[in-house]
């Protein structure tokens, strides 16, 4: 019975021993940032960020940081008894302090550092409240302010603040009226205007209105005096920059020459000006201007053609135009097709012209279109054939002329006859001359 017993407890501690061994323990690193935050595992308190734990059973578990005027942060997080490395981080947002800031007068600025966090009254939601401040509370004529600011987390704070007057008044009138004011810097609306806070001491006035040179006066003010200013502003040359579609008019500016388009005039003084745009095939174009003080003015001229115009077509394709002595070119059409595309003569001078049709094989052309001003006159014309020898072959039978029709390694086709081809073998050839 020992023996069964001995055996039975040796066997227990084999199996306890075996299991033990199946679990193995798992590495849980804990971290933060800013460190020193509290770590609650389960709902139990393990110590403060960064922190090591080694004795986290197998298993699902929460874990909760926590730190003095920071937010909280929750996590999750899952040891499956096989060992490793579990790593867990928060990165914990600052509390943020609620502020009200209210002043006498209202509309003060309230900055931090030289950031400005908006005019009272104003809440401000964007200061940390784990930190102290000290913020600058002023306004154009009144003395500034600092009011310290320290938060008890998240509870309200108001902060009342009131400014001393400190200026002047100043009464600006301007010739023209409607100039933009400028004191110290700072925009305060146009003229005629009363401004009622200027700050003692110099005070720097800048007038400004498109179209004038700046007007600058030096002041200096003491709290509580009042003061007139009136600036006769001086009026600044325009310009006028003309153009014409197409390029290349000439301009007249009140009759007198000014240029070829693209065409810009400066220190213009403010007035009307009639500007005329004349371009050889196109109407004059008259425009009346007018040029502001300090103004860029930007025209454009359209001009309208009076040009007429000549539409071509021929068959065959492949005729040589020929307009008033000058080569023009060919007409052109589709492969194979019996009629030509029409071949247009642009801006075409009003009158008789002389249009010369021209195409090896064919009797030449010629025609006398009358163009009027804007409108389009049409040549058609149909080519006549005629028979007339351009090559001279010979060969061991004789020579033999007509019109070249191909010229190839193989052989040579010419037409001996109208409508008669006939093909010579380049071993048949000893001379082959072109007439002309």
């Amino acid at each position: 019975m020992r023996f069964a017993a001995t055996a039975t407890g040796a066997l227990v501690l084999a199996i306890s021993c075996f299991a033990a061994d199946e679990t193995k323990p798992t590495r849980c690193d804990f971290s933060s940032r800013p460190d020193g935050a509290s770590v609650v595992v389960d709902g139990r308190l393990r110590g403060t960020t960064p922190l090591t734990l080694y004795d986290i059973a197998p298993g699902f578990h929460t874990v909760h940081y926590e730190l003095d005027n920071y937010d909280g942060d929750d996590d999750s997080f899952t040891v499956t008894g096989e060992g490793g490395y579990v790593q867990k981080h928060a990165a914990l947002e600052p509390v943020k302090g609620l502020l009200l800031v209210t002043s006498e007068p209202e509309e003060c600025e309230i900055s931090l550092d030289g950031l400005s966090l908006g005019m009272t009254p104003r809440l401000i939601t964007s200061l940390d409240a784990k930190d102290a401040y000290r913020l600058l509370v002023q306004k154009p004529g009144y003395q500034q302010r600092f009011i310290e600011v320290k938060f008890n987390g998240r509870t309200p704070l108001v902060k009342h603040v009131d400014l001393i007057v400190d200026a002047g008044m100043l009464d600006i009138t301007s010739d023209p009226s409607g100039a933009q004011v400028t004191i110290n810097g700072i925009q305060r609306g146009k003229t005629p205007l009363k401004v009622k806070d200027v700050p003692k001491g110099r005070a720097t006035v800048t007038l400004s209105k498109p179209g004038f040179d700046d007007e600058t006066r030096e002041l200096s003010m003491t709290a509580g005096e009042s003061q007139t200013l009136f600036i006769r502003m001086n009026g600044q040359p325009g310009s006028l920059r003309l153009s014409s579609v197409p390029d290349g008019a000439r301009f007249y500016v009140n009759g007198d020459p000014a240029g070829k388009s693209p065409v810009r005039l400066d220190r213009l003084k403010p007035g009307k000006y009639k500007v005329r745009a004349e371009l050889e095939g196109y109407g004059n174009l008259t425009k009346n201007i007018t040029v502001d003080n300090g103004s860029d003015v930007s025209e454009e001229f359209r001009l309208e053609s009076v040009m007429g115009r000549i539409e071509i077509r021929t068959s065959p394709p492949g005729v040589q135009v020929f307009f008033d002595g000058r080569n023009l070119g060919a007409t052109k059409g589709k492969p194979g097709a019996e009629n030509s595309d029409v071949f247009a003569i642009e801006n075409v001078v009003e009158g008789e012209h002389t249009v010369e049709l021209k195409c090896r094989g064919y009797a030449d052309v010629v025609k006398h279109p009358d163009v009027e001003s804007k409108s389009t006159e049409t040549v058609n014309v149909k080519m006549k054939r005629i028979f007339s020898p351009d090559v001279e072959i010979t060969t061991d039978h004789g020579k033999y002329r007509g019109m070249l029709k191909s010229n190839t390694d193989a052989g040579v086709v010419i037409e001996v006859q109208m409508g008669i081809e006939r093909t010579f073998p380049r071993s048949e050839i000893r001379g082959l001359d072109f007439l002309q």
